[in-house]
Parts: structure tokens; sequence; C-alpha cells
């Protein structure tokens, strides 16, 4: 498939089928664009009803083409675009774009989608789209879209590849990426992705040399958990991913639907799949635009000397000439989870005895506006603080006349970059600076920022891009499941418990009660315990009534059982006997066949609790113990695990060992289990393990005998 990309992304010669000889048509523009953006190759426009276009000589049909092109531009009709595929085939070419639709974004083109995609796939041909606006190689000049953001006479280049599920907004970021002179490398826009997905693209994306940040635009995934590999991939890479996420209200899902075919997973799901895979998640289309130039300029932040953070925090460093900053940038750090530096005791007496004694030394600093009244006073200070051995990325808040007192020390600010090799961002009070200086500064490795939050926006990228190279090289993010030991998927309880030992997971004492059973010999040295209906009974026994606590003695189990069997209305039920387990913290585990990541682990709050507080993550399976660990520590369970309101701490060791092995036996049973979740997992105090309560498990339906034949 490489091989087949590369005939797009370096092609060599291009077939433009059903290319008009209007330009001003959205089927007659792509030949202009190949034209204006400097298109080296040969163009082959193919169009039976016209001699010449623009000047070109127009073949009547593929087959008729003097060679095979590298790549064609399919821009027919949906029922004729299948035919123009095999056409491509015969004549040698194994990559083409189809930019028509009428696929499956409308209900009558599911037909016509199943031929093209069976062209395409009998006949090897890599197809990009349809139903897209096309793709961009910006170093081989290779543009073959119609889309207006092309339009250009000037290509900057730089290492960002864009990847959209949406033309519009793959153009979108392109245009605002080169209209800012930022640049670009690569865009595809991937529409309906009938043949090739996102993921496809990704894959040989990370493989290129001018590919440094790839941003992601999505809406639905097919096969997710590929894509989430492939990002943690291009961490192994130094390769920065950044992803917008559409369609995460239930309109919005909606909507999205209907725009590509594809019905969207709970955004919740994909948050927090996608971040622990090591993408930067973001909230718009500008800061889509703006991640661009942020992780494609800005080093990542380190500390120069790496024992410093022994002695004190190491962190972002703000050089700060406004008082009234101070707060608002130490707030705008906490809410994007950048730590800010504490300052080596040199650096605080450097500080002192330089500036007034109403100055702020401590950071974030307040230098007040004598850096720029004495001369020097502006280099001398910047200078201190960029060397404090805490430094790890450096803010520069200027005031009010801001812009110009930045751009006068371009060449200060460019060498505290090049000298510290941290992350160096100029700060203003609300103001812009023109494309050109922004443009100029970012040549020194220098951002530009509006104000504090914006600031803090930027760290917080890039401090999320350092904590995914360095989860990649742990290799705790990438780990394969045991084997299966030999149990199968559990389709009563007494395989359930069978299953649980396979996982190393224990269970109170337990027996089922059928009618008629002599219950006392059963019983015998058990305390108090929980008398229920079966989970493939009633999945929810709590509201029911299905669900009798503490009960004691042979006589109060067997009454329990009876009013159990005349509530399910069932006079042969067995009904599950439990002992107590008294203390410990509830807690829900549960795994699912996600149709867009496959196995997935929910984690969070058990009991009523889960319902209540929806106090849950997600974890791609099979899991690390660093995921697990870090999936904890980011919810509310994770304070309580820790011993909350005087209660002992909980037995985290023992949970993250049981998320692990749940997770790897739920993956080596499937495809036949589709769910099985615990609630509750007791995590009894440190040292005392974990005990599996009570189980919900979901078989896949049997297909009947015919259909698997």
């Amino acid at each position: 498939m490489n091989l087949q990309l590369d005939s797009i992304f370096h092609a060599r010669s291009v077939a433009l089928i059903g290319l008009s000889s209007d330009p001003r048509k959205m089927t007659g523009a792509p030949l202009g664009i190949l034209r204006q953006t400097g298109f080296r190759g040969a163009i082959y426009p193919v169009n039976p009803k016209a001699s010449e276009i623009g000047g070109l000589r127009a073949y009547p049909s593929i087959a008729s083409l003097p060679e095979a092109p590298d790549v064609a531009m399919i821009m027919l009709s949906a029922k004729h675009c299948a035919q123009a595929v095999r056409d491509c085939a015969a004549r040698g070419t194994r990559a083409v774009v189809v930019l028509s639709s009428g696929f499956e974004e409308t209900d009558s083109g599911r037909q016509a989608a199943a031929d093209l995609a069976a062209a395409a796939r009998d006949n090897g041909v890599a197809l990009v789209g349809p139903n897209c606006e096309g793709v961009w190689s910006v170093a081989a000049r290779t543009l073959l879209t119609f889309g207006s953001a092309a339009k250009r006479d000037v290509l900057h280049h730089a290492p960002v590849a864009i990847l959209s599920q949406s033309g519009a907004m793959a153009g979108a970021i392109a245009r605002h990426l080169q209209n800012d002179a930022i640049g670009c490398a690569y865009v595809v826009s991937v529409g309906n992705e009938t043949v090739l997905t996102i993921s496809d693209y990704m894959a040989w994306m990370i493989l290129q040399k001018d590919v440094r940040v790839v941003l992601l635009f999505i809406e639905g995934l097919r096969d997710g958990a590929r894509l989430l590999s492939l990002i943690r991939q291009a961490g192994s890479r130094g390769i920065r991913v950044a992803v917008l996420k559409s369609g995460n209200s239930k309109e919005g899902m909606d909507a999205a639907a209907s725009h590509t075919g594809k019905i969207a997973s709970e955004f919740n799901i994909y948050r927090d799949l996608l971040a622990e895979a090591g993408a930067i998640l973001l909230e718009s289309l500008t800061e889509l635009i703006a991640a661009g130039e942020v992780l494609s300029v800005a080093p990542l932040p380190y500390a120069s000397d790496p024992t410093a953070g022994r002695y004190g925090q190491n962190g972002v460093a703000v050089f700060s000439i406004p008082g009234g900053t101070r707060a608002l940038m130490a707030d705008q750090c906490d809410v994007h989870g950048v730590p800010l530096s504490t300052f080596a005791r040199s650096t605080v007496a450097q500080l002192t005895q330089a500036l007034p004694e109403f100055g702020g030394v401590e950071n974030p600093t307040d230098l007040t506006g004598q850096v720029l009244s004495h001369q020097g006073l502006f280099d001398q200070t910047l200078s201190i603080i960029a060397g404090d051995p805490h430094t790890e990325a450096l803010v520069v808040q200027v005031a009010n006349r801001g812009p110009s007192d930045v751009m006068e020390r371009t060449a200060l600010l460019g060498k505290v970059a090049r000298d510290t090799g941290v992350p160096v961002i100029a700060t203003f009070l609300g103001d812009s600076l023109p494309a050109s200086d922004r443009a100029q500064l970012r040549a020194l490795k220098v951002l530009c920022a509006r104000d504090p939050a914006e600031a803090a926006l930027f760290l917080g990228w890039l401090y999320k891009a350092r904590a995914a190279s360095q989860a990649d090289q742990s290799g705790e993010t990438a780990r394969k499941p045991k084997p299966n030991l030999g149990v199968s998927a559990p389709s009563d309880w007494a395989e359930t418990m069978a299953w649980f030992a396979a996982c190393g997971i224990s269970v109170p004492r337990w027996f089922v009660t059928c009618a008629n059973d002599k219950v006392a010999p059963l019983c015998a040295g058990m305390g108090p315990v929980a008398v229920k209906a079966l989970p493939e009974d009633a999945a929810h026994k709590t509201e029911l009534g299905l669900l009798a606590l503490n009960v004691i003695g042979a006589d109060a189990i067997t009454a329990e059982a009876s009013r159990l069997r005349k509530a399910l209305n069932k006079p042969s039920a067995g009904i599950l006997v439990q002992e107590m387990v008294t203390g410990g913290v509830e807690v829900l585990l549960s795994a699912t066949q996600n149709p867009d990541f496959g196995p997935v682990l929910t984690i969070g709050l058990g009991g009523i609790s889960v319902e209540l507080f929806r106090d849950v993550a997600w974890l791609a399976l099979p899991t690390s113990e660093a995921a697990a660990r870090n999936a904890i520590g980011r919810l509310k369970l994770g304070t309580v695990l820790k011993g909350f309101r005087g209660q002992p701490p909980a037995d985290i060791d023992a949970l993250v060992q049981a998320i692990i092995a749940f997770g790897d036996q739920f993956v080596a049973t499937m495809p036949a289990l589709l769910e099985f979740e615990i609630n509750p997992l007791l995590v009894l105090p440190q040292g005392r393990g974990v005990i599996a309560v009570d189980a919900l498990v979901v078989l896949k339906p049997k297909q009947p005998e015919a259909a698997q034949k």
C-alpha cells in the first residue's frame, strides 16, 4: 500500500478523468490548480467530448492514454466511477483519487459505493475518497483537488500533515497554515473512506522524513484500534499528533453519521483512548490550526539540568513585566496541567539584586517597568531566568507596548531560544503581531501568544507531547495480552467463577440453590450471606428487589430464595447465595467490544455510584500498568482508594493487576464474549487484594446453522 500511496504523493504523471473544459466548474478547476502550483509532470485530460482542454490534448478514454499515469483523478458521476477504476487498472494505474459524491453519504448511493470498493479491491487499486476534496503533496507540487484553498501562487512547505474526514476542514487548515507562511507538507481529505481509511494515510505519513506533526480531524472511526497503534508509533518516531473530534453530542453524532455514513462512539471513549495513545486533543478548528504552528516549531520542554528537580520543581519560568498577569498565568497553567518552576536560590538572589524592592522575584515574576527603563536590565534579567536550572520552558510576558518591545529584541529572544533549547513564547496583553513579524520570530524558534491563557494552552500541548514521548520510551503503551488459559466464554455462574480463577481474581464463597435443595449443608460454616438472582436471570437486581443482604441461617436463606423465584416468576430458578464481604471500595470493571476501537475497558466507582456520578475512564485493551494507574489517578475513585475521610488506603496494586488480567482474559475470550462486567469489584484495604462480588456476561448471539454455512 505504501508504494501505491507513493504514486499519489510523488506522482510524475496525472490523468484527469472527466475534466471539464470550463475552468470555472469544480470539475474544471484541478487542471488550473496543478499548473498554478507548479506540477512538473505530465497531465492527461480524459474527456470524450473534447479534443483539447486548456491547451493540452484531451483523450477520449483511459485506454487511449500514451502511458499509464501514476495517479488518476476521477470526476465522473457515481454510477460510472467503478468502471473508471477498472479501466485505470487495465491501463496500469494503481492509484486513484475519486472526487465524485453520491456514495455512502446517500441512501441511493450505497450500491455504487459497494461497486466502487469491489472494483478497487479486485484490481489492487489504492482509492482515495470518494466524496472528498483530494490530496496535497507540497514538496512535489502535486495538488490533486478542486478546493479553493489550493488556488495559490506560493506554497510553503513545513513538516505538518493534515488528515481530515471533512474536505472543507482540510482546506481551511491548509489555507490558514499557507496564508500565515507556516506551511504544511501533505493534506488528505479522506472522504467516505470506502477503501482507504484515515489510518492508511497515517501509516504512510509517519514514515515520511518531512512530517513531524500530524493534525487529525475525526468524525468517527471504523478501525480505531489501528489508529491508536499508529499514534503510539508516531510518538516513538518523535512525531506529534493533535486531534479535533466532532460528533460528540447526540445531535453532533447524528450529523456526523449523515455526513460520513458512520456512527460515532461516545466522545469520552475517544477522549480517553486517544489521549492514552499520546494524541493531543483539541477543542476547536482555531486550536487545530494553531497546533500546526506550535507543534512544528517549538521543542519539547526539558530542564538543562536533569537532576535539578531533586531540589525544586522543574517547569515553566515566567519573565513578566506586568504584575497583573502573575495570578492569571498561574491559574491558566494549572488549568492546562503545566508546572511552574521553582527558581533556584541563586536565581532569586540575582533577581533581588538587579530589581527594585517592589518587584516580584519568585516565579511567576513581577519585574516591573524598570526592566524597560534601565539600559540592559531586560537582557540581564531574561538571561538570569532563562538560565535557571529548573527552567523547562520560558514565557516572556510583555506589557502594553509589548509588540514593539518584542520586535526590538528579536535577536535577544532568538539567542535565548537557541542557547537554552527550550520553548520560548512571547506573550502579549491581547495583541496580535502581523504575520510577517510572527514569521520572523518563528524562524528564530520563538512563538507568540495573545495572552497568558493562550500561552498556557500552547505549553499544555507541548507538555502532553512530552508525556506521550516519555510513555512510549517506557515501553508501557504497547503490550500483548497473555494467551488464553483454556477457559472459554462463560455461559453460567460456575463458568464465570472459572473465568475469574483464570484471571487470578478472588470471589466470595458461594453456592447455587435450586427448589427443594437442602440448604443447611450448603451454608455450613458461612456467616451472613447475600441471596440474589443469577446474572443470567436479572442484570439489575437491586432496582428489581432481587437481592437480599445479611441473610443468616438456612431457614432465612430458603425463605429469601423462595421470594426471589416468585418475583422472577420462575419456580425452578437457581438462586445464588454468596458469603458477605465487608469493607473495601466498590469498583466497576467492564470490558466491551467497541465498534470503533475493538476491546475497551471501563473503570470507575462501582455499585450504584457508577450511574450517579459517572466517574469512569476508558482504556484500550490490552492495557498496561502505567495506563491503568493513570486512569485511576484521573478519577474521584483514585482519591477514594487512597483513603478518604479516615478510611484505610485500599489495595491499589491488586486492583491494577486485576485490571490487566481481566483485560487480557477478555481479549483472549473474544469474539464469543461481547461484554463482561464486574460490579462491584471490592478493593480491600492495602495488602488484602480484591474480590469480585457480581458479574454480568453478554455473549455473542449464535448464528443459525444455515447462516454459518
